[in-house]
């Protein structure tokens, strides 16, 4: 298994994941729509800056072919196209945007597994990096599609003592993902399984505020 998929797979990976998007969540409640918006343009820029770190590190290798590079370097360009479009505040738009994103980096991904793997690029160094962000990004372009569903529907508002409540139900939900964190070595995917559940309920209750 290459390292970007071992860290994918792995459990701390599927947690960390698990967590970005309970705090995405969390900001939809606490924050305006030009916040989140924000939030999310930060979470494309992090990534951007790692995506380019990347890039850096092919081009100093001394191991890899040209036209390795050439092939690796094609992809980390169109991802990083992707991630510098402007904000898209229309739904469709914003669909589309993160459609592209997320498959240029599984394009990206897919070409590293197949031609980076045990080369002397593939230190680890900055692949745990990108997954990390990459979590982000997902986290954040998932809960503002929550948002711009709802919005769909009404105007995005809710008496203050429900959003209190769900508030609550994710800070708890949190506190509940760090002890199981330090738990993980015992039942991993139990835990995993728990805690995904565990959101899904959360994001179904957001979802049924606004309908």
């Amino acid at each position: 298994m290459s390292r970007i998929k071992a860290l994918r797979a792995s459990i701390e990976s599927k947690l960390d994941a698990l967590e970005q998007q309970a705090l995405a969540l969390e900001a939809q409640l606490t924050q305006g729509k030009d916040q989140a918006v924000q939030r999310l343009e930060q979470g494309k820029q992090q990534l951007r800056e790692v995506v380019t770190s990347v890039q850096a590190d092919l081009r100093e290798s001394k191991e890899l072919a040209e036209h390795v590079k050439a092939d690796v370097q094609t992809t980390l360009d169109h991802l990083l196209v992707q991630l510098a479009l402007g904000k898209a505040d229309a739904r469709d738009a914003f669909e589309e945007q993160r459609t592209q994103i997320f498959k240029a980096l599984s394009e990206f991904e897919t070409i590293a597994d197949q031609k980076l793997t045990g080369m002397a690029v593939d230190s680890g160094r900055l692949w745990d990096e990108l997954v990390r962000r990459s979590n982000h990004l997902e986290a954040e372009f998932d809960a503002l599609t929550h948002r711009f569903l709802a919005e769909g529907k009404q105007q995005l508002t809710m008496a203050e003592a429900t959003k209190e409540e769900l508030l609550q139900k994710l800070r708890a939900y949190r506190d509940d993902l760090r002890v199981k964190r330090q738990m993980v070595r015992a039942r991993a995917d139990t835990f995993e399984l728990d805690l995904r559940e565990g959101l899904e309920q959360i994001k179904t209750a957001f979802r049924r505020l606004f309908d």
